[in-house]
């Protein structure tokens, strides 16, 4: 028997996770069953066991692999020599990915999959890990950019941070309910709040 490489492992994986996403969107979490995962993903219980062992499995995965998949962006904003553009690479990174999450419905499964955490330890752990490396990534960067002169010194990079980090998740869940939210518009509104643009001295 030819042996199962770690490639093909993810690839089968990120198949059940993306049907099991599909079946969130249109049903909701509770009212999803596992049968309608396997029948969703095309492949018998078998398959579908073989790599989770329930619904919430399926979730926590996600969560795993959303931050996995931002960790070599998040290494590459902690290397720039710039760390104003590092900031701005990393709010592109994230809200692009917006798009791509509301075309699979997954912005209204992880919206789900939040409240869920909120009562599920196992599902919270994943989660608060997620928000806080992403929130100490973007704490850091400020910090350099005040070393570098290039941001007010008296503004608290742990706070920053987190203001950072909340544009994102808002938008998240205002794109979860209204899908036609112009993410550009945000975008560029987010950028003139963060570069000193946002008001207008009188002359």
């Amino acid at each position: 028997m030819p042996k199962v490489t770690e490639e093909y492992i993810d690839i089968r994986r990120q198949q059940i996770i993306d049907a099991a996403y599909r079946c969130f969107a249109r049903k909701g979490f509770h009212q999803t069953t596992m049968r309608d995962i396997y029948a969703e993903a095309g492949l018998s219980p078998g398959a579908i066991y073989h790599y989770f062992d329930s619904k919430d499995d399926i979730i926590e995965a996600s969560f795993i692999f959303d931050h996995q998949r931002s960790l070599p962006v998040l290494e590459r904003a902690v290397d720039d020599p710039d760390p104003m553009v590092a900031i701005d690479q990393l709010i592109d990174f994230f809200y692009a990915g917006l798009e791509s999450a509301a075309a699979l419905g997954a912005n209204r499964v992880n919206i789900q999959g939040w409240g869920e955490a909120l009562i599920n330890p196992r599902l919270l752990s994943p989660l608060r890990a997620s928000l806080f490396d992403f929130r100490e990534q973007l704490s850091q960067l400020v910090r350099r950019g005040q070393d570098a002169e290039k941001i007010d010194p008296d503004i608290d990079p742990g706070a920053a941070g987190e203001i950072i980090l909340s544009t994102y998740l808002g938008l998240y869940l205002q794109k979860a309910i209204i899908p036609d939210l112009d993410v550009e518009r945000y975008k560029a509104v987010v950028m003139a709040l963060l570069h000193g643009n946002f008001s207008k001295d009188d002359v």
